[in-house]
């Protein structure tokens, strides 16, 4: 072999891995959404209180992301991702065969926190150990994963409840997600490059720099310092005010059937808008790798917002399809720019850490917004106010992520 051959970076192979997770994680909520039209069928409740439940699902993910961060920084990775698959699928067999709300209710959290364990975190973890100099598009084209999935769920959900009803629909796409996401866990997870032998970027010498200080103290003083920085509370607080409103989005098929859409036709504009989703997820992540990452940021919110203002403005199908597009496009697009920041500013050994304290800055604001969404279905009548307000919510985070200073590198 030549001297001059490049060094092995198996930097490729983690993103690959990360996507498939993605896909089968957090985009199994998107049932959640299409099966609404049953569970208030078959349980006699609303909007508001399935709003509630997901509230108690968001909260349990949220809670448990402080302790699964140092987990995941320092502890063994592959071993929790896969405990997190077994919990996910034996939670939703569990919710499957539930009688009451309480019961959907006690296994809903259990699963959201399997999900936790092996699913984006995790991915983001690995994806911003492996990469410094092309973090942003690593992240991004990881996080088509999720797209992916978030394009299949929803229309097989809708085509399996058809077929089988809502429990068996359940149980048949969880056991697919686990049969995925188990095998390419055990045999593929690697942490760091550092572990084989490699360094972040495939660099041949020493890895890309990080922000001066990134990863200075330890522990407690750690915490302290973090706490103290500007930088840490507005993109806490700015990410927890822009993903909350994606937590809403379990509501649109809801408000596409009320507006005479069949579940099926309903079923197809989230599924519209996670294609567009991969769009904006590789055009954000290759974006904030060579421009100002606020500009990015502040451009991906605009566009989602533009995306509520159609859904809560127009009541055609083609309207909807239209929508679905910036929908897609910012609120893909905005995924993978939060660890982009906390990379940049807090380094590469705390991001498990520093996502783990954000999940949790955020649990207010992902508990709030399903019930004060449902809530406002229920006194109005219609979901066209609470979708206005969600534009506003976005505009909010816009500001407060623009507030951010970017650390010399």
């Amino acid at each position: 072999m030549s001297e001059l051959a490049a060094p092995r970076f198996d930097g490729g192979r983690v993103i690959w891995l990360a996507a498939l997770v993605q896909a089968v994680a957090n985009p199994l909520l998107g049932a959640y959404g299409v099966i609404q039209t049953p569970l208030i069928e078959e349980f006699a409740t609303n909007a508001a209180q399935l709003g509630l439940g997901m509230s108690l699902a968001v909260f349990a993910m949220a809670l448990s992301a402080p302790a699964l961060g140092p987990l995941f920084d320092r502890g063994p990775l592959r071993l929790v991702m896969l405990l997190g698959v077994g919990l996910m699928l034996a939670s939703v067999i569990g919710l499957s065969r539930g009688e009451a709300l309480w019961q959907l209710a006690l296994c809903l959290p259990l699963v959201t926190i399997g999900l936790a364990m092996y699913g984006m975190l995790p991915a983001q973890v690995m994806l911003v150990n492996w990469f410094v100099l092309r973090r942003g598009r690593a992240l991004g084209r990881a996080a088509v994963g999720a797209s992916v999935g978030a394009l299949i769920v929803p229309v097989a959900t809708a085509a399996l409840t058809e077929a089988f009803g809502w429990r068996r629909a359940l149980v048949v796409l969880a056991t697919g997600a686990a049969l995925l996401a188990a095998p390419a866990i055990a045999l593929l997870v690697v942490k760091r490059p550092e572990d084989v032998g490699q360094t972040p970027d495939g660099m041949p010498a020493e890895p890309a720099p990080e922000p001066a200080g990134a990863a200075s103290a330890v522990g407690a003083s750690e915490v302290r310092r973090w706490l103290g920085d500007v930088n840490f509370w507005a993109i806490g607080v700015g990410a927890a005010l822009a993903l909350s409103v994606s937590v809403a989005t379990l509501f649109l098929v809801r408000h596409l059937e009320k507006l005479g859409l069949t579940r099926t036709e309903a079923a197809l504009v989230p599924s519209l808008m996670a294609a567009f989703g991969i769009l904006g997820k590789l055009t954000s992540g290759w974006a904030i790798d060579r421009i100002d990452a606020r500009a990015v940021v502040v451009a991906a919110l605009a566009v989602h917002a533009l995306g509520w203002l159609i859904v809560a403005t127009q009541t055609s199908h083609a309207a909807m399809l239209l929508a679905a597009a910036p929908l897609g496009l910012g609120g893909g697009g905005f995924l993978p720019l939060p660890p982009v920041l906390q990379g940049r500013c807090f380094g590469r050994d705390a991001i498990g850490r520093v996502s783990g304290l954000h999940a949790l800055m955020g649990l207010p604001f992902l508990l709030a917004a399903a019930p004060l969404v449902g809530w406002a279905e229920v006194r109005t009548g219609s979901f066209a106010a609470p979708f206005l307000a969600l534009a506003s919510v976005l505009a909010l985070a816009a500001l407060v992520l623009a507030c951010v200073r970017m650390p010399r590198r």
